[in-house]
């Protein structure tokens, strides 16, 4: 049984981009240095398959025809390189036709650290960036849209998507409009914009954080751990904010004073 996904994911940071910047270069399959190769996705094996497609189309100019081999898998595969912020919501989607009884689709991704390790969270983000279900046999294009949460040690994305050959042999699946859209982008064009912003002990080892500010306003202050999972969500008046009940490691501190937003790495001893 094939179904839709859905992903929510979360980050941390100081970039400003438009919030609808697509982060997938050259998502739209417009761009191609040959007619087996567009512009900006990784070179063979992660294109096997792949031929540019003018016919099935859900828009623009062109798509992505993916043929499967007789037994086994092909992959799609575009490395986001900037942009992942641990601490930011993201919507991940695609646009697929999969009709051919002969071949069946699915993402496949990862988040990666900064030299490209890939990280496996041990959470429910894995199956849903690695579903164990496939796409189904339909005439028409089907949109896949989803939004994660991503780990503190991300900084990069590996948006991919796969194609296998059913029992009966080899098919095609189509792929167009891959985006990775970062909803946090708005409030990120203020990170960093609390003057004077300090938060210290860090690394805490105690039970007490401070945080502080030039305007020492009251703060909505969240935390989220490696999973972004949140753990703390406390409006903060007094500058403290009570740690007792984290556990050594890394956390994501999100702070919201007067509007503006910023976050922080937290270490906790």
């Amino acid at each position: 049984m094939k179904k839709f996904y859905s992903l929510l994911l979360i980050a941390l940071g100081s970039i400003t981009v438009n919030a609808q910047t697509n982060l997938v270069s050259n998502g739209d399959l417009e761009s191609w240095d040959d007619e087996t190769t567009p512009t900006g996705y990784s070179e063979a094996p992660y294109t096997a398959g792949v031929t540019q497609e003018s016919v099935e189309v859900y828009e623009g100019t062109f798509s992505a025809k993916h043929q499967t081999p007789e037994t086994g898998s092909v992959k799609l595969q575009n490395q986001v390189e900037t942009g992942i912020i641990p601490g930011h919501s993201y919507t991940i989607s695609f646009w697929y036709k999969d009709n051919d009884v002969n071949a069946r689709s699915r993402m496949w991704s990862y988040w990666l650290t900064e030299d490209y390790s890939t990280i496996s969270e041990g959470n429910d983000n894995d199956g849903i960036l690695r579903p164990s279900t496939y796409t189904e046999d339909n005439s028409e294009w089907v949109q896949t849209s989803v939004t994660v949460t991503a780990p503190a040690e991300a900084a990069k994305f590996r948006f991919e998507l796969r194609s296998y050959s059913t029992a009966d042999g080899s098919g095609v699946i189509y792929y167009d409009g891959l985006t990775m859209i970062d909803n946090d982008a708005t409030a990120s064009t203020n990170t960093n914009n609390i003057s004077g912003l300090k938060l210290y002990p860090n690394p805490v080892t105690g039970n007490v954080l401070n945080i502080t500010s030039d305007n020492n306003s009251d703060k909505l202050v969240a935390v989220y751990d490696v999973l972004g999972k949140q753990v703390i969500n406390t409006l903060v008046k007094n500058g403290t904010v009570n740690v007792t009940n984290l556990t050594s490691g890394v956390y994501i501190v999100k702070i919201t004073e007067e509007g503006k937003t910023a976050t922080r790495k937290l270490v906790v001893k």
